[in-house]
């Protein structure tokens, strides 16, 4: 049965965790389905578990500050229900968007509350390196990104579960998450909320935790889409020997063909590494690519309501002996770019 986990992980928020749990209950009631708050309790030490506790939510605790990403790995296990919904402790996130996001979630993979709407307050300090890591994001996806790294957001479990090897224990939990899906073309919607001034102090320290952004999705990438770091980087290097020949040769008495020679080398093997790195990623899906194939070939072509039409395919008698396993194609456009998903959806 559908139900949403809503997962909160918190350290030392004792100055809002009361308040975000109050806020919550009537939007969670009118998004309509069995539901279940989890805190998972990161190491505080100023009694915001027992805060949490007082106000009859299940309380999860994790010893010794193990990290935001951690702790909703943590809520992750522990929830009982398909859908995850994760927000922060501190107050910045609008629990009324709760029944849209609920809503959205209906027909995609994951839906972001993105922090784009009218009345936004991130901390000047941090603005800089969140444009930079979107940018990055951006072309690394392929895909304009509203929000990468939004702490409230609604997904589907057994989708995240798949890539749980990925997702750090740090603050790039969510950017990684959303690299991921976004990678592997599944379905993401983004809703515009407003973001509200934290109550206490942040626990992100800007230019550490940037570092840690940008290396992680560097590495998400790599796994993903190992051609969009590869190529820049030996079409970079190319340039590079390029310009030191041109430059020794006009102002220099004489030419540096060692130099022009180790980084020109460099370059082919940056080049045929991405190659290689991209064709391992495509002979790894090419599998499901023939399978899915196969059913769009010889099934029903003009499915909008795949549920229904699996429903209908495992009421229908069938004579087939062994494992049958079902892939659709999903096939999304956005900002003039197609992304490609196989998705196993049941196995008789």
């Amino acid at each position: 049965m559908r139900g949403i986990s809503v997962v909160i992980p918190a350290h030392n928020e004792s100055k809002s965790i009361r308040r975000v749990l109050e806020e919550i209950r009537e939007p969670l009631s009118r998004a309509g389905l069995p539901s279940e708050v989890i805190v998972v309790d990161d190491g505080s030490t100023d009694g915001t578990g027992d805060l949490a506790r007082e106000a009859g939510v299940r309380v999860v605790a994790h010893g010794g500050g193990r990290g935001y990403g951690a702790a909703l790995k943590t809520g992750m296990e522990q929830a009982s229900h398909d859908m995850i919904l994760i927000m922060d402790a501190d107050g910045t996130y609008p629990p009324g968007a709760i029944p849209r996001l609920v809503e959205e979630s209906r027909s995609h993979d994951m839906v972001v509350a993105a922090r784009v709407a009218e009345d936004v307050h991130i901390p000047l300090i941090r603005r800089p390196m969140k444009w930079l890591l979107t940018k990055l994001a951006n072309y690394l996806a392929g895909i304009r990104i509203p929000d990468l790294n939004s702490g409230m957001r609604i997904f589907r479990k057994e989708v995240a579960q798949r890539f749980l090897y990925l997702l750090p224990a740090g603050f790039s939990f969510t950017s990684t998450l959303t690299l991921a899906m976004l990678c592997n073309g599944y379905r993401v919607a983004y809703v515009p909320i407003n973001y509200m001034k934290r109550e206490g102090r942040s626990k992100i320290r800007p230019f550490p935790d940037t570092m840690n952004f940008i290396q992680l999705i560097v590495r998400t990438a790599l796994y993903f889409n190992p051609l969009k770091v590869f190529l820049p980087l030996g079409l970079f290097m190319a340039g590079f020997a390029v310009f030191i020949l041109v430059f020794s040769y006009c102002f220099m008495d004489e030419v540096a063909d060692v130099t022009v020679v180790v980084i020109f080398m460099a370059a082919i093997n940056t080049l045929t590494i991405g190659m290689l790195a991209d064709l391992i990623d495509k002979l790894n899906r090419s599998e499901e690519s023939l399978l899915c194939s196969l059913v769009h070939k010889f099934g029903r072509k003009d499915v909008d309501d795949f549920e229904a039409f699996i429903r209908d395919l495992k009421a229908q008698p069938s004579h087939t002996v062994g494992e049958v396993f079902v892939f659709v194609l999903t096939v999304t456009e956005k900002d003039k770019m197609l992304m490609y998903a196989v998705k196993p959806l049941f196995m008789v």
